[in-house]
């Protein structure tokens, strides 16, 4: 039997991913830094970025690792990637056949945000590693940025929408990304390493029309406000200069939000034979 351990169990992609590798008829492990995750797992061990996987692979025999844990706070850049790193040579060294990255769209040299630095480091050193990288966008499902931009969209009945919801979003759903990881598995990753796929549908959508789909969905009547950007950045600019201020959001994070918003990617989704469905189709799967 295939056995597959997903760092970062707990994670919205990972406890999806551990359903559909078990209905598969693969034995599924995990590693989260709490030691806990979902009921699919046949057994999850604790451990986090930073710490070793020795133990680990030292007690099971792992034919594949998927990637998917993220660190978070002041020094997530570092963490992230010497954590991910370190797992990469570990996992190689105990002789692991195949490693499963997944990456995003935000990931290039020059983003602004430290996730997709980092992102972008790791991806290269999967790829030179000749393993598999899935680039993704915005997984629809019940968890993940999509549950931030339902919940952001059906807080209030005024939505504020930065420079009107024109930012372009690439999305899939959550059970085609894992139908994709698990078809990556089953035949080693053949004909997919030292590639990083764009495993996102063809067509972006707005983030407006993906605001206005969720409350019509949800049945109820929200107006869509557009909100300058450039006021907005000041006033955050401002905010940040005052001491022990926490913020939900950063003049970065919106700066990125705007770069990345403006740009069109090239789509590897036909590639894997999913039929991309339509944005009403992925929300409504969601559970809108």
């Amino acid at each position: 039997m295939t056995t597959v351990l997903i760092t970062g169990a707990g994670g919205f992609i990972a406890r999806h991913l551990a359903q559909t590798l078990t209905a598969a008829g693969i034995r599924v492990l995990g590693a989260s830094h709490s030691g806990a995750a979902g009921t699919s797992y046949a057994r999850v061990f604790q451990a986090s970025l930073g710490e070793t996987l020795l133990a680990v692979l030292a007690s099971e025999r792992v034919d594949a690792v998927v990637h998917t844990a993220l660190a978070e706070g002041a020094d997530a850049y570092r963490v992230n990637v010497d954590g991910t790193s370190r797992w990469l040579d570990e996992a190689r060294a105990a002789g692991v056949r195949l490693q499963i990255f997944l990456s995003t769209l935000s990931a290039e040299p020059g983003a602004l945000a430290d996730y997709g630095r980092a992102k972008w480091v790791l991806q290269k050193r999967f790829v030179e590693a000749d393993e598999v990288v899935f680039r993704l966008g915005v997984v629809v499902g019940d968890g993940g940025m999509y549950a931030r931009i339902r919940s952001s969209a059906t807080r209030a009945p005024v939505v504020p929408l930065l420079d009107g919801g024109q930012q372009l979003l690439y999305v899939a759903g959550v059970d085609t990304v894992c139908a994709v990881l698990r078809d990556a598995v089953l035949t080693g990753g053949a004909g997919l390493r030292g590639v990083a796929w764009n495993l996102v549908q063809p067509e972006p959508v707005t983030l407006r029309a993906m605001a206005a789909a969720i409350n019509r969905l949800a049945g109820r009547r929200a107006l869509l406000l557009p909100v300058p950007a450039l006021p907005v950045l000041a006033a955050l600019e401002i905010a940040e200069r005052v001491p022990l201020l926490r913020l939900p959001v950063t003049s970065t994070n919106v700066r990125g939000l705007i770069q990345q918003g403006q740009r069109r990617f090239p789509s590897d989704f036909e590639r894997f034979g999913h039929p991309a469905q339509s944005l009403e189709t992925l929300i409504a799967l969601a559970g809108s």
